[in-house]
C-alpha cells in the first residue's frame, strides 16, 4: 500500500513537473522563434507574427511564475517576460520587469541588470545615457557573447543618432565575438548594407562575403551574391563581373535574381560604352521576364536611353508609360510617371509657343532680326493683345525642364537667352537672368555667367536672386535687399506693426519676382486679415498672390481662405447695395486713427501699377 501511495506520488510530481516544464519550454521556442524574424528585420519594424510570438512569451512565462513561483527557472522566466515586453515596446512592463529581476538575481548576474537597464533607458529617450552605461559595461570582464551584445546595443543607438562610421566598428566588433552563426550572418548583412550606402565598397564587398559564408537563409544568399556582382562593377572589376554573372546565371539554384543580374550586365555595357549592346539587352529582358519587376526596370531603362542618348521624347514617353503597365509596384513607377508628365508639359509648352507665334504674327513687323527665330520677338515690337506672358513662361518651363529634369543644362541656356532677349518685360526675366547665370557657371561657360550675372545685379540689385549670387561669388552684400528687408519687417512687426507692413509692400515693388516676394504678400494678407480684420486690404494680397505667384506654396496654402473672403465681401456688397449703407471694413481690434482703409489701398494700389 505504501509503495502505491509512494508510485502516484511521484506520478503527480512528475506530471506537475513536466507540465510546467513544458510551459516554460514552449515560451522559449516562441521567443526563439520570434528572435528570428527580427533579425532577420533588423533596422526595420519588428513584423506582427514576432509581436504575437513574444505575446505568448509573456503568457506562458507569466502561467510557470504564477503557478510554480519556486521554480528554477524563474530567473529565465522573468528575462524572457522582460525581453518580450521590451522588444513589443511597451518599455514601462518592461522596466519593472527588469526591476523586479534586479532586487531577486542582480547581485548574482549583474550583467543582465545592468545591461536591459540600460536598454530600456534608451528607448525611453535617454540616448546618451544609455551609451555611457553600456560603455561601462564593456569595460567589465565579460564573455565574447556579452560583449558581441553590448557592442551591437551601442551601434544600434548610434546608427539612432546618425554616428554610421561609429556603428559600423561596433557593428564589426559584435560579429566577430559573437558565437551564434546565424546571428553572425545577420551583422554582416546589416554591415553590408551600411557600408555600401556610405560608399565603403571595400567593406560591401567584404561584409557580403562573410555573409555568405554564416547564413543559411536562401533570399540573404541571393541578396549577397547580387551585390558582390554589383560593388564589383562599380569597383570597375569587369572581368570579375561578367564570371560572376555567366556562372550565376547557369546556376538553377539562383533563378530569382537572374533578371536583376541581366540589369547588371545591362549597366556594365553601358559603363563600359557599349550602348547598342546595353539597349539590345534591355529588349532581350522584355522579352524574357515579361511583367516583372525586372521587365519594368527595363524599360524605365530605355526611357532613361531614348531622353539622355537620343533626345527622342516621343519614345521615351512610349518607355515610360510601359512601366506601371509591366508592374504597378516597381520602384520606378513614380519616377516614371513624373517623367510623362513632363514630356507632356515640354510638349505643350513647345506647342502653345507656335500657337502664340501665329497669333502675334500679324501683330509684330517681321524684319530681319526676328528671321532667325520664329519666336524672336524684340521689345519694341511687343504689341498688345499678344500674350507675351505667357510666352515667356512657355520658354522658361521649356529651359527648366531641360536643364534639371532631362539633363541638358547647355541646351536649356538658350530657351532663358530667348526671355533675356526678346522679352525683357515679363516677370520671368529676372528669374532668366538668375537661372541661366547659374547654369553658365555650372557648365563652365564663366564670360556668360558674369555677364549675366552683372545685368542682373544691376537691374534688380536688391532682388532674392541678386543676394544669392552675391553670395555665392563672395560680393560684398548691399543694403536693403529683400531678404534682408524680410527679415527687418518680422522683427519690426513685434514694435511698430504699421512700420512692418510698409517694409514687406516695399518688398513687393522692388522683388515682384522672387520667392520672397509671394512670402511678403502672405504675410501681409494674413495680418490684414486676421490682426487687423481689413477685408479689401486683404483680399488684394491674397488675390496678388494668385495672380502673380499662383503655383507657390504660399498661394496654394491661401486659395481656399482667398476664395472665402471673396465670397464674403461680394455679399455684404449685396447686402449694402440693398440697404444703402456703407459697411465699414473694421473692428475694434485696431483703432480706426492707427490703419486708415482708404491710406492702405492707396498704397496696395502702387505695388498693381
Amino acid at each position: 500500500m505504501k509503495n502505491k501511495n509512494f508510485l502516484i506520488i511521484n506520478i503527480i510530481l512528475c506530471t506537475f513537473s513536466c507540465a510546467y516544464f513544458n510551459t516554460f519550454y514552449n515560451a522559449e521556442q516562441y521567443f526563439k522563434k520570434a528572435e528570428k524574424i527580427r533579425l532577420e528585420k533588423a533596422g526595420e519594424s519588428i513584423p506582427v507574427s514576432a509581436i504575437d510570438d513574444y505575446s505568448k512569451v509573456i503568457e506562458k512565462s507569466k502561467r510557470v511564475l504564477d503557478e510554480f513561483p519556486e521554480t528554477n527557472y524563474r530567473k529565465d522566466a522573468l528575462l524572457l517576460i522582460g525581453k518580450s515586453h521590451f522588444y513589443r515596446e511597451e518599455f514601462r512592463l518592461a522596466e519593472a520587469t527588469f526591476q523586479q529581476f534586479e532586487e531577486e538575481f542582480g547581485e548574482e548576474y549583474l550583467f543582465e541588470s545592468a545591461f536591459w537597464k540600460s536598454m530600456v533607458k534608451w528607448r525611453q529617450g535617454k540616448s546618451q545615457a544609455a551609451l555611457e552605461n553600456l560603455k561601462e559595461i564593456i569595460s567589465d570582464q565579460l564573455i565574447p557573447d556579452q560583449q558581441s551584445k553590448v557592442f551591437l546595443s551601442i551601434a544600434e543607438i548610434q546608427l539612432e543618432l546618425s554616428l554610421d562610421s561609429s556603428a559600423l566598428d561596433n557593428l564589426l566588433k559584435g560579429a566577430e565575438l559573437t558565437t551564434d552563426t546565424e546571428q553572425r550572418g545577420q551583422i554582416y548583412y546589416r554591415i553590408s548594407l551600411l557600408s555600401y550606402d556610405k560608399e565603403d565598397y571595400a567593406l560591401a564587398l567584404q561584409a557580403n562575403k562573410n555573409l555568405l559564408r554564416y547564413t543559411t537563409s536562401k533570399k540573404r544568399i541571393e541578396e549577397a551574391k547580387l551585390q558582390i556582382v554589383r560593388i564589383n562593377r562599380l569597383l570597375g572589376n569587369w572581368d570579375i563581373v561578367m564570371s560572376e554573372i555567366k556562372t550565376i546565371l547557369i546556376d538553377d539554384r539562383f533563378t530569382r535574381i537572374h533578371g536583376n543580374l541581366e540589369i547588371e550586365l545591362v549597366q556594365l555595357y553601358q559603363m563600359k560604352g557599349e550602348n547598342n549592346l546595353a539597349k539590345n539587352r534591355l529588349e532581350s529582358i522584355i522579352t524574357d521576364y515579361p511583367r516583372t519587376e525586372t521587365s519594368a526596370e527595363a524599360y524605365y531603362m530605355l526611357g532613361e536611353i531614348a531622353i539622355n542618348e537620343n533626345w527622342d521624347l516621343e519614345e521615351a514617353e512610349k518607355q515610360y508609360s510601359q512601366v506601371t503597365r509591366e508592374y504597378r509596384k516597381s520602384q520606378y513607377t513614380p519616377t516614371a510617371n513624373l517623367r510623362v508628365k513632363q514630356i507632356k508639359s515640354y510638349n505643350d509648352s513647345k506647342s502653345s509657343i507656335l500657337e502664340l507665334h501665329k497669333e502675334s504674327f500679324n501683330k509684330i513687323n517681321n524684319d530681319s532680326t526676328n528671321t532667325d527665330s520664329a519666336l524672336g520677338f524684340q521689345p519694341k515690337n511687343m504689341e498688345s493683345g499678344v500674350n507675351y506672358e505667357a510666352l515667356a513662361n512657355h520658354y522658361y518651363n521649356l529651359g527648366e525642364l531641360e536643364a534639371f529634369h532631362f539633363n541638358r543644362p547647355k541646351a536649356a541656356i538658350s530657351h532663358f537667352l530667348m526671355i533675356i532677349d526678346s522679352l525683357p518685360k515679363t516677370s520671368q526675366y529676372s528669374k532668366s537672368l538668375f537661372t541661366s547665370s547659374y547654369i553658365a557657371d555650372i557648365e563652365g561657360d564663366s564670360a556668360l555667367a558674369i555677364s549675366l550675372r552683372d545685368s542682373l545685379l544691376d537691374q534688380y540689385p536688391r532682388s532674392e536672386y541678386a543676394e544669392y549670387l552675391r553670395m555665392r561669388y563672395d560680393m560684398s552684400d548691399i543694403d536693403g535687399s529683400s531678404n534682408k528687408l524680410f527679415r527687418k519687417g518680422e522683427v519690426e512687426w513685434y514694435n511698430n506693426p504699421i512700420e512692418a507692413l510698409d517694409i514687406f509692400r516695399k518688398i513687393l515693388l522692388q522683388d515682384k519676382e522672387s520667392d520672397v516676394s509671394a512670402r511678403s504678400a502672405m504675410y501681409l494678407a494674413v495680418r490684414y486679415d486676421r490682426y487687423f480684420s481689413k477685408a479689401d486690404s486683404a483680399l488684394f494680397y491674397y488675390d496678388w498672390l494668385q495672380k502673380y505667384k499662383p503655383d507657390s506654396e504660399q498661394a496654394l496654402a491661401t486659395v481656399n481662405r482667398f476664395s472665402e473672403l471673396k465670397n464674403t465681401i461680394s455679399i455684404l456688397r449685396e447686402v449694402d447695395s440693398i440697404k444703402a449703407n456703407v459697411v465699414n471694413d473694421t473692428s475694434g481690434i485696431v483703432n480706426t486713427s492707427l490703419l486708415n482703409d482708404s491710406t492702405d489701398l492707396q498704397k496696395d494700389s502702387l505695388i498693381e501699377n
